[in-house]
């Protein structure tokens, strides 16, 4: 066999070192920095697809305190209209006692309902945003597979929860 003769590994051996130089030149300055520079370009892509779901994530906290900020402030208007209803009801309660009590009950029914329907609006609206944004964050993440009734299914569930701890 003509690879096993001794007077020929001299020249096999520069030829393999000169191949293997040859390749490992080409691997190492053209096909190594092509290879880094796509997992830099997509950590960076990950990287914004991070910050970008924190930006929504903080929006989202931020329309969620303004909207416990607007009920609170609803309450306490509330409760102070309550109040001083049962003040006039006190002055009053001699000449028109039944009346002003029906009036009064009345006023408070009409207050909470509107509180409750404004509550409900508000938080319907915060869901399909949040489920919106959210649609968006998981398209731009590539996860196609999940749908806008996955994440309602997840808002049920996370308000169940809500309730249960209430």
């Amino acid at each position: 066999m003509p690879q096993l003769e001794i007077s020929t590994y001299t020249t096999q051996i520069f030829w393999v070192l000169t191949i293997f130089i040859i390749f490992w030149q080409i691997m190492d300055h053209f096909i190594i920095p092509r290879i880094s520079d796509m997992i830099d370009a997509r950590k960076r892509k990950y990287d914004d697809f991070i910050l970008k779901a924190e930006e929504i994530n903080k929006k989202a906290l931020a329309t969620l305190e303004r909207y416990e900020e607007t009920l609170a402030a609803a309450k306490k208007e509330a409760d102070k209209q309550i109040e001083e209803n049962e003040q006039q009801l006190k002055i009053m309660i001699e000449e028109r006692e039944e009346e002003i009590s029906i009036k009064l009950k009345q006023k408070i029914e009409e207050s909470e309902e509107k509180l409750k329907q404004e509550q409900q609006a508000t938080m319907n609206k915060i869901e399909e945003l949040s489920e919106k944004a959210a649609i968006e964050i998981i398209k731009e993440l590539g996860l196609n597979k999940i749908t806008i009734e996955d994440i309602q299914e997840l808002n049920q569930q996370k308000d169940s929860e809500d309730e249960y701890r209430k």
